[in-house]
């Protein structure tokens, strides 16, 4: 994704950062270990920074890797709501500091932008957007005493990790994405479906998820096959998903692997068949990144998205004035918005530092004097107890950190574009 206005804009804030220092049958199942986040230990003793310090926040994105088409769009959320603060006094009456980091989708290359961003200060960090990869390196960020806000991680294995405080999301948990997809098959009449998937904590716990739901419905799940993530040659899988002859597919995707699956699909036929896809590969352009034109037209997929109000006005109306193409939202950037806003009033209302800003962050989505945006900035800093109502809507997080009301999209495919067909509130 060229996203020249995206990448200024963040180019610009990192700038400022140096200035201040700063299932019937399984098949062909691909094992890989999955990443558990190593136990903790004791965090050393941090010393707490004088109240006038600034902010220093850091965004973790894939630049590079099988999501980086989708990483500049979410960090110019982050960047936007950066920018806002500051247009309004920043912290402290100085300005957040926000540093940009690639998280490459990889835990290796994250935790090396991890360890650089601690080093240049940051005590916030939002990121990282792939599930796996913050599993990877969420222990460093613990021990650090530094706060993870991620607005894409969505695998329901975090809900059962000991974060410390230290960790949250903007992003629902795939347990209700499931829900919303197998219930979407079971509205457009699909009895039977096969399932591929990438064999990582993200595409599992989804693809478990979509099976359990669709089956608890009463439909029947032929197949799920699952893929490495760091594959190159998919035919084999592919093939072993079409031999249960199921009424439709469902795709959990990243864009490049993603268009290792489908190229073979396509000349295997099978994409004569209905495919459901997921929230990986929305606003991926995938008719271009895969090279095949009309041939995904029509089909549809989940993603969180945004609840209808004037916190989702606001955040388009300034999206669509610093995105490249004028457009008003990009898949996850309103949970980036959401990610540092939350970080930054918790900051306002406790203090700068990474256990500070932890201390805040359930209190700064629920209860209090509902606002929207940066005006929640100066009613912390004065005390009062705000009930943040985000881009993606009320957030609500519990005590595991995890949101308690989310909105989802239903979207179709139209050449590289993804129209919202409608949307689904939950409600905490």
């Amino acid at each position: 994704m060229k996203n020249r206005k995206a990448l200024a804009l963040i180019a610009i804030l990192a700038l400022v950062a140096v200035a201040c220092g700063g299932a019937d049958e399984v098949v062909d199942e691909v094992e890989v270990e999955t990443t558990e986040a190593p136990a903790t230990t004791e965090a050393p003793a941090t010393t707490v920074a004088p109240s006038a310090d600034p902010l220093v926040l850091a965004s973790l994105m894939p630049l590079s890797g099988d999501l980086a088409s989708l990483g500049p769009g979410i960090a110019l959320g982050a960047a936007l709501a950066v920018e806002q603060i500051n247009a309004a006094g920043g912290i402290n009456g100085q300005p957040v500091v926000l540093i940009e980091g690639d998280s490459g989708c990889d835990g290796a290359v994250a935790l090396t932008s991890l360890n650089d961003v601690i080093a240049q200060g940051a005590q916030g960090v939002m990121g990282a957007a792939c599930s796996g990869t913050s599993l990877a390196i969420l222990d460093t960020a613990i021990a650090a005493e530094v706060v993870m806000v991620s607005p894409s991680n969505t695998s329901p294995q975090f809900t059962k990790i000991d974060k410390k405080g230290f960790y949250a999301r903007t992003a629902p948990s795939d347990l209700l994405q499931g829900d919303v997809l197998a219930s979407l098959l079971v509205e457009d009449g699909v009895q039977t479906v096969s399932i591929i998937s990438r064999a990582d904590s993200y595409g599992r716990g989804l693809a478990e998820a979509t099976a359990a739901a669709f089956e608890a419905a009463g439909g029947t799940v032929k197949t799920i096959v699952y893929h490495a993530t760091d594959a190159t040659e998919f035919t084999s899988e592919v093939t072993a998903v079409g031999k249960g002859g199921a009424e439709a597919i469902v795709g959990i995707l990243f864009p490049e692997t993603g268009c290792g699956v489908l190229q073979p699909a396509f000349e295997q036929g099978l994409l004569d068949t209905p495919w459901y896809m997921t929230d990986g590969v929305k606003d991926a352009g995938l008719a271009s990144l895969c090279g095949l034109g009309t041939a995904l037209d029509g089909f549809k997929g989940t993603a969180p998205g945004s609840a209808a109000g004037e916190a989702k006005d606001a955040f388009e109306a300034a999206y669509a004035g610093v995105s490249a193409d004028g457009s008003p939202t990009f898949i996850f950037a309103p949970q980036a918005y959401d990610a540092v806003m939350l970080m930054a009033i918790s900051a306002a209302a406790n203090g700068v530092t990474g256990p500070e800003i932890a201390s805040g962050l359930v209190a700064a989505s629920s209860g209090g004097e509902k606002c929207i945006g940066a005006a929640c900035i100066a009613l912390a800093a004065d005390g009062v107890d705000v009930d943040y109502v985000g881009a993606s809507g009320e957030v609500e997080l519990d005590q595991a950190g995890d949101p308690t009301a989310a909105t989802y999209d239903i979207w179709t495919t139209e050449g590289d574009t993804n129209p919202v067909l409608k949307s689904v509130d939950f409600g905490s």
